[in-house]
């Protein structure tokens, strides 16, 4: 008995660590995430908050070009809604994700989920609506992306609402995952932006002036495509018993969460804390 105990032990442990491992990968990278979405969300609240409060609306337009523009109600509400539930979605959307939240207090993950999808839908037809009627700096490839974007949030805020309601309750988490990202696109745009001239020690691939290059093309799709496609490898990794699958996408995740940390402390110090100061 004590000679299979202890073959025992190590065959099981060798079976669960790469589990173990990818949980833990996923988990760290989710806590950046949380922590970089709500230091941006403190930002947004700050700077364009701020000068809502004190009546100067033209301060949007030092960050946001045409973000504000007298005589344009609709557009100019467009741009406020948007901000406003950018800001409550980035601080209340990752607490979806707590399973002791769903656990113990379902009834408030319910209702809390029904507000984070209406703010989906909210966020992207003010985006839209932004992008026909402002456009973006990037031009027709960023009017492009940013409306992909829309589309996916919309999307996949259907796809979500759906599959909870019909208690298919594993097909939903993975469309909310799908959601949670898509949603977070502007983020992930600044902090890779951030990271890419933190690394190159400046703009490479793009004019800074103009706003234009063939790096802001990749970085317009890749805000969200690229986010996608690992949600994809750890939902695959998940499925799979084989060791290998799950250490590359560990290892995959652990290095996103390098590049999240340096763009999000870039963005942090070069780009949110100099415009709040």
């Amino acid at each position: 008995m004590n000679s299979n105990s202890k073959i025992s032990i190590p065959a099981i442990s060798n079976k669960r660590w790469p589990s173990s491992f990818l949980n833990f990968s996923v988990q760290l990278w989710f806590i950046v995430a949380v922590i970089g979405q709500w230091i941006f969300a403190f930002y947004v609240a700050a700077f364009y908050g701020g000068a809502a409060i004190d009546g100067d609306f033209m301060r949007w337009n030092r960050v946001l070009p045409h973000g504000y523009v007298e005589g344009q109600a609709m557009g100019n509400l467009a741009v406020a809604i948007h901000l406003l539930f950018a800001v409550i979605v980035m601080i209340g959307g990752p607490i979806q994700f707590i399973p002791q939240l769903r656990k113990y207090a379902p009834k408030f993950h319910r209702w809390n989920g029904r507000f984070y999808l209406g703010a989906a839908v909210l966020i992207s037809l003010s985006g839209i609506y932004i992008v026909i009627t402002k456009g973006t700096i990037s031009g027709l490839v960023g009017d492009i992306s940013v409306s992909l974007n829309g589309a996916l949030i919309l999307t996949f805020a259907y796809l979500a609402l759906k599959n909870a309601v019909k208690r298919r309750f594993d097909v939903h988490r993975k469309w909310a995952i799908r959601l949670f990202l898509v949603m977070a696109g502007v983020w992930f745009f600044r902090v890779g932006l951030m990271f890419w001239l933190f690394v190159n020690k400046g703009p490479v691939g793009f004019d800074p002036e103009t706003f234009r290059g063939p790096f802001l093309v990749f970085l317009g799709f890749a805000q969200y495509l690229i986010p996608l496609a690992i949600a994809e490898l750890y939902f695959m990794a998940e499925r799979k018993k084989q060791i290998t699958p799950k250490l590359l996408t560990a290892l995959t995740l652990l290095i996103f969460t390098i590049i999240t940390t340096l763009g999000t402390f870039a963005a942090t110090m070069g780009m949110w804390l100099p415009r709040i100061s």
